[in-house]
């Protein structure tokens, strides 16, 4: 683990259950039964939460990376994150840490995601995973997100939440299907839905803004303080009992989505951190998503991109 310079308090936790080392190829054209050169090739520790303290990291902010890694490909991740300054403390498993591919054709501008399902975890490093979590004390956010792998209950981040106890820090869950539903019991305290993952979760279909935010609204009413829904090239919409704000970047030519909710979510709370207005806030959270999908692959996005994107945002209440 990469310990933190002394005097200085980590107060943003990201947590990542299933990280990936994310490798993207570039190729002219995918061409049946033939040999196909590679362009160009890189490599990223990925995953959700991780992409989350990655992007953190970029805008100058502090947060500790948590999470199972395991093999060659963890410490090749754990490498990776390490030299791009990023703190973590990880429990190490057994089995392999998966790595993902990502397909990009130059000529077509088409793109191919090849995502593993991942290692399968024994019940002693779920346990070894707990026990890190009851010892944290100076945690203030707590980020859960991302898909689960083999051998870990759908509940997890719920029983995670309970270690907390009176001691509670802000908790930002963003999961999907029935990993979320199971986890809303807990009452995370802002969940980041895309408007699919929100449609599931509320069991309606949703076709308009109206029904964003009523269905939003709902998930207030059931004790969740902010529901913040991504929407793709329409923005953003933030839902508390008494706000309702939409926030859209401006236009930009979109190479790669992947990670531009993880990038919402990291200038979301690296702003609320820092004692911003919720305004502020969805406006860094948009600047970061926007600014990402400017990146090819899984690359992610950087800070002068996002300070030149920041004024452009237009938030408006709903």
């Amino acid at each position: 683990m990469k310990l933190l310079k002394k005097g200085r308090r980590a107060l943003i936790y990201t947590l990542t259950l299933n990280p990936a080392l994310d490798r993207t190829l570039v190729v002219k054209k995918l061409v049946e039964e033939d040999t196909v050169r590679i362009i160009l090739e890189t490599k990223y520790a990925g995953g959700k939460g991780i992409d989350v303290s990655r992007v953190i990291h970029e805008l100058k902010g502090q947060s500790i990376a948590l999470g199972l890694v395991g093999g060659y490909a963890g410490l090749e991740l754990e490498g990776r994150l390490i030299n791009d300054g990023v703190m973590i403390d990880f429990v190490h498993l057994a089995e392999e840490t998966r790595t993902n591919i990502i397909l990009k054709e130059e000529e077509t501008g088409k793109q191919y995601v090849i995502s593993a399902s991942g290692p399968n975890v024994k019940p002693h490093e779920i346990g070894e995973l707990y026990r890190r979590f009851q010892a944290l004390t100076d945690v203030t956010y707590m980020i859960m997100s991302g898909s689960l792998p083999k051998g870990v209950s759908r509940d997890i981040y719920g029983q995670l939440i309970l270690t907390f106890k009176d001691k509670r820090p802000f908790i930002v869950l963003d999961a999907d299907g029935d990993t979320l539903k199971r986890s809303l019991a807990f009452k995370p305290t802002m969940i980041k839905p895309n408007v699919f993952e929100l449609s599931r979760l509320v069991e309606k279909e949703i076709n308009s803004e109206d029904e964003i935010v009523k269905s939003a609204t709902e998930l207030n009413e059931q004790g969740i303080e902010i529901v913040l829904v991504s929407r793709g090239k329409d923005g953003l919409l933030l839902s508390t009992h008494d706000t309702k704000l939409k926030a859209v970047g401006p236009e930009v030519e979109v190479k790669s989505a992947v990670g531009a909710g993880d990038s919402v979510v990291a200038g979301f709370v690296l702003a609320h951190s820092q004692g911003k207005s919720l305004e502020e806030c969805l406006r860094l959270g948009c600047a970061c998503g926007t600014a990402t999908v400017t990146t090819p692959g899984t690359e992610l996005c950087h800070y002068d991109t996002v300070m030149e994107i920041l004024p452009k945002v237009e938030i408006t209440e709903l």
